[in-house]
């Protein structure tokens, strides 16, 4: 019967997805329990560069309940963004508990199982959960991505995934190898392009053409333009939509292509030894090798609960799984509309979602 069912939503995640459904259930007067596998809620965003830029204007990145105050900047930090998540967690009354990594997700009955251990190798006792539904919000930047095959002990040169470069890390170089041509790599080359010594070079190794469009259009941030469509449902980009690239949003790096500052080169065949391997056979050098190749969104304690495509990305239909209906997903991309894996879509997608499992308790 509605509103008889004791047990609570598992969150499983507390980055902006997380704590955004957790606050929309609460409202709705839904329990849910938020399990996080790191040490502090949104333990991944504390690992990005705190002198960052978000890639979305202020207003655009705010849950519900966080204010736009007069004298903010056009483009938060990611270090006040995490000091206002956090202020935002308390406000909302969500409770996290850190240092669950989920392990497994299993059916139980009308219900499901929800088991975690401790960080890896950290003492820790395991425990379980009976839950009424499940909300995936693992993120994306909790789980980089490196190139099929690369092995870290058999390169013989200095690299960095994007997640973990600062600009420290960029002052001096003169041959930059990027891999990748998305917006990771348009922030770390950018940063480059400040910090290079004159006789510096870099190259942007790519995959497919590069797709660029200006971060602004007349002084006006491009995703204020994007407004409209990135309202549209996500299946009308048919079954080939999650294999669109997203364009790289930069004007300096064309500008810089254009000086030879930055060359584009073939995807890479081979990452190991003191150089790597071009498709076309050339070998490049580098004093640094940045890999932009993007991250994974977490799904592998949901095992056969869900659907994969060929690229081992989960499929979701307006935020569900298309296998169980009791397992959502926030945070991926394209999980309901064009806006799904940014801040201003997982709060949009949060209210939806907790407005789903409120009337169905």
């Amino acid at each position: 019967m509605k509103g008889d069912d004791p047990r609570p939503v598992a969150v499983l995640g507390a980055g902006p997805a997380g704590l955004a459904t957790a606050a929309a259930l609460l409202r709705r007067g839904v329990p849910c329990t938020v399990l996080e596998r790191g040490h502090t809620p949104a333990a991944a965003l504390r690992r990005v560069d705190p002198e960052m830029e978000m890639l979305s204007p202020t207003r655009l990145s705010l849950l519900r309940g966080m204010e736009h105050r007069p004298g903010d900047p056009r483009y938060l930090t990611f270090r006040d963004f995490v000091v206002r998540l956090d202020a935002f967690a308390a406000r909302m009354g969500v409770t996290v508990h850190t240092g669950r990594e989920v392990t497994e997700v299993a059916r139980d009955g009308a219900g499901f199982r929800v088991r975690w251990r401790g960080p890896a190798g950290e003492p820790g006792e395991p425990g379980e959960l009976a839950a009424s539904a499940v909300v995936n919000a693992t993120g994306m930047i909790g789980s980089p991505r490196l190139p099929a095959g690369f092995a870290p002990g058999e390169a013989g040169y200095r690299w960095k995934h994007s997640l973990d470069v600062r600009t420290a890390d960029l002052e001096g170089v003169r041959r930059l190898l990027v891999v990748g041509g998305g917006a990771s790599a348009a922030e770390v080359l950018e940063r480059w392009l400040q910090v290079r010594p004159p006789d510096g070079h870099a190259w942007m190794a790519l995959r497919s053409r590069l797709r660029v469009l200006p971060r602004t259009v007349l002084g006006i941030d491009g995703h204020y333009l994007g407004w409209l469509p990135e309202h549209l449902p996500a299946y009308l980009l048919g079954e080939r939509g999650a294999d669109w690239p997203e364009p790289m949003l930069s004007a300096e790096v064309p500008r810089a292509i254009g000086r030879g500052l930055i060359e584009t080169v073939p995807a890479l065949r081979a990452c190991a030894g003191a150089a790597v391997e071009l498709v076309d056979g050339r070998r490049l050098e580098a004093e640094l090798v940045v890999f932009a190749t993007g991250f994974r969104y977490e799904t592998r304690h949901l095992g056969a609960l869900i659907a994969r495509d060929a690229e081992g990305r989960p499929l979701a239909n307006a935020c569900r799984s298309t296998v169980d209906p009791g397992v959502w997903m926030l945070g991926t991309r394209f999980a309901r509309s064009f806006a799904s894996p940014y801040v201003r879509g997982i709060a949009r997608d949060a209210e939806y979602v907790a407005d789903r499992i409120a009337a169905a308790r």
